[in-house]
């Protein structure tokens, strides 16, 4: 887990995109493993997780950009 990380600038657009690349990429493999593939099993655990990662930092980010109505009452009256 000591990957270097970069940061990149992209829509929403952009990452529900890579989102749909990686699930069609995580049915492969899993077809590729079922078939005996040697590195599929492992290679399809890791885009799972990256999966996980992206959807995490999606629904972060868009928690973190429009509130909801309930965050901006309480920031009114609190």
């Amino acid at each position: 887990m000591l990957d270097d990380t970069h940061s990149l600038d992209l829509s929403r657009k952009d990452l529900a995109l890579i989102e749909a690349a990686l699930h069609t990429q995580h049915k492969i493999l899993s077809v590729q493993s079922q078939g005996g593939g040697a590195g599929a099993t492992s290679r399809m655990t890791e885009v799972a997780h990256l999966i996980k990662r992206v959807k995490r930092k999606t629904s972060t980010s868009s928690v973190s950009v429009s509130p909801s109505w309930a965050q901006m009452a309480r920031s009114l009256f609190c």
